[in-house]
């Protein structure tokens, strides 16, 4: 190997030849990059310009091409290309070879400490630190370790695919708490609106309160999710390492770490936190907006006419109806909905007439007033 690196060696940096290697009319080969320094120092900086070989000193020209003229030698890059590779082999395996060797006495480490859970040599077992510790052959507790590895390796994966299913319900209940989120601030403004500046501050202060519930229970599934996900990281780890372990001795070293891994995930199993709280309920925040409140005193003047003109509402809406008097319990979603399109409902009704005047006059006034515009009129 030695000679043959000799002979893929350009003469002028002494080093493997680096693509693309150059051959002169002489037959010497050098790197592109090792040739322009030449031409540099010999002054030769014209593409018809005259140099001489750094090894025979012959005489040439570039014969107006300059540089780019010179051929490529590809049988010199073909054979540089597999002599890279194999030393990239030779290499590895001389590191294989070193990993399974005893840095203390230079010794192959053929038997397994079962005391201290390591491979060693067979003077670490009669004159070394391990003398008085049971031991056992590398060969027989490398193949039962690996069975047990493997039975590792399938209970990881169903645990991952266990994780990944609960990993989409997570999902599926943070989506849920974000458009539950969302309806819940719909109906704070369109109830609020239509109520007295008496409530604003509850208003304001139930909007803080949503942002806590839902920043703290959001934080609650993100941390589940992330959790859920480290079994599926060790499954592939521990997948890759049992393919491309390259000797028992590796194996053995590597085994005590994923070990120590799953007994972590276990525990992280164990210790997992309940979701089963992390949602919100649009039937209690309503209860703590309209808390001593009767909501028929806050409906506008005109809501009468808008009930009567209108078959679309169903018998609950109508005035005087107990469903919009609340005197206790939490309210169900259905109470809340209704009450949310009601009121919903009665703001289109009352921009009806803003929406006449706009077209009469010519004025390009909105078709929809902003909640919270009209909210500071209230």
């Amino acid at each position: 190997m030695e000679a043959l690196a000799q002979v893929l060696s350009c003469p002028v940096c002494l080093e493997l030849f680096t693509p693309p290697v150059l051959v002169l009319s002489c037959a010497h080969n050098f790197c592109k990059k090792c040739l322009e320094r030449i031409l540099i120092l010999q002054n030769c900086s014209h593409i018809n310009g005259q140099f001489s070989c750094p090894m025979c000193r012959k005489a040439m020209r570039l014969r107006g091409r300059g540089i780019i003229g010179l051929p490529r030698n590809i049988l010199v890059e073909s054979v540089l290309e597999k002599f890279k590779y194999e030393l990239e082999n030779l290499h590895a395996k001389e590191q294989d070879q070193l990993s399974q060797i005893c840095e203390e006495h230079g010794e192959s480490m053929t038997l397994v400490c079962l005391t201290d859970d390591k491979p060693i040599c067979a003077i670490c077992k009669l004159f070394g630190d391990h003398e008085s510790h049971t031991v056992a052959k590398i060969a027989e507790v490398y193949a039962e370790r690996k069975k047990s590895f493997i039975k590792d390796l399938d209970w990881v994966f169903q645990h991952s695919e266990n994780a990944e299913r609960a990993r989409k319900d997570i999902e599926m209940r943070i989506n849920e708490l974000v458009y539950t989120s969302a309806d819940v601030k719909v109906m704070i403004e369109a109830v609020g609106t239509s109520l007295l500046k008496g409530i604003r501050w509850r208003m304001a202060e139930l909007k803080g309160k949503l942002c806590n519930d839902y920043s703290t229970k959001l934080e609650k599934l993100q941390l589940v999710a992330n959790d859920l996900q480290v079994s599926t990281h060790l499954y592939h780890q521990m997948k890759i390492f049992l393919e491309q372990h390259s000797n028992s001795v590796h194996f053995l070293q590597e085994d005590k770490i994923f070990r120590s891994k799953l007994e972590k995930l276990t525990e992280g199993k164990a210790n997992q936190q309940d979701t089963n709280d992390c949602h919100i309920s649009i039937g209690q925040y309503f209860k703590d907006l309209i808390k001593g409140i009767n909501i028929n005193n806050y409906i506008s003047t005109n809501s009468d006419e808008t009930l009567e003109s209108s078959s679309e509402f169903p018998e609950a809406f109508k005035p005087d109806c107990p469903a919009f008097s609340f005197s206790g319990g939490i309210p169900n979603e259905s109470f809340c909905q209704e009450v949310l399109d009601f009121f919903q409902k009665s703001n289109e009704m009352k921009q009806e007439p803003i929406q006449h005047i706009s077209h009469k006059e010519g004025n390009n006034i909105p078709s929809e007033i902003d909640i919270s515009s009209e909210a500071e009129s209230v």
